[in-house]
């Protein structure tokens, strides 16, 4: 069964996930760690626990959830995934930096691994189902593990809200149809995990969330 390891970095309150399970395998999902000592919290972790990283996963490629990529790279050698269209955010990584106050000197290389609707991501004996949920950020993609009940929705749906649609990639109409068609057609009992505050579930979003249902 999977185990999820939550740490809150950056300035934006990012919420970066250290997804493990009894194998000791494990994948990172939108590391934002942007400080030596958010680096530091986050390795500290990884080690102590004798994690073996299987791969980085970005659930789209705002700075704020790609920041940590590349000290995470370059201390543990895993590959970085993320859905095909999200490169181009990555290739504005050093510009985003610069207008949100990022350290701009760090490149972020773009993902090594496209990431396709319906692929399956193993980690350990669990799995993580891609989902396409473009709208917030072009090529945004939401992890379910249909086991654990569980999906990582990055800045697509968020407790009672959505992610903004007015950044370059973003469509509003987009969003809430995939959040509909492809996010509400989970079951109920699914624990949300969000890129930024507090977790939620399908069910509740469905009956109150105001955005989507407005």
């Amino acid at each position: 069964m999977l185990q999820i390891k939550t740490f809150v970095f950056n300035p934006f309150c990012e919420n970066t996930y250290v997804v493990f399970d009894e194998t000791k395998e494990c994948v990172l999902i939108d590391p934002g760690c942007s400080s030596p000592f958010e680096v530091e919290q986050l390795s500290r972790f990884i080690d102590e626990n004798e994690l073996k990283i299987n791969m980085i996963i970005n659930t789209h490629g705002h700075i704020d959830h790609i920041v940590g990529n590349p000290p995470m790279v370059q201390k543990y050698g895993a590959k970085v995934a993320a859905g095909t269209e999200a490169k181009f955010d990555f290739t504005k990584a050093q510009q985003q930096s610069r207008l949100l106050g990022f350290p701009s000197n760090k490149v972020v290389e773009v993902p090594d691994i496209e990431l396709q609707e319906g692929e399956i991501i193993e980690v350990g004996n669990s799995t993580l189902e891609v989902i396409a949920t473009p709208g917030h950020a072009l090529g945004s993609v939401s992890l379910y593990a249909e086991l654990e009940g569980l999906v990582f929705t990055g800045d697509a749906l968020f407790c009672r809200s959505i992610g903004r649609t007015d950044l370059p990639g973003g469509n509003y109409a987009e969003l809430c149809r995939n959040i509909k068609e492809k996010l509400f057609r989970l079951p109920d009992d699914t624990t949300v995990y969000c890129g930024h505050g507090e977790t939620t579930t399908i069910g509740d979003e469905r009956d109150f969330n105001l955005y989507v249902n407005g």
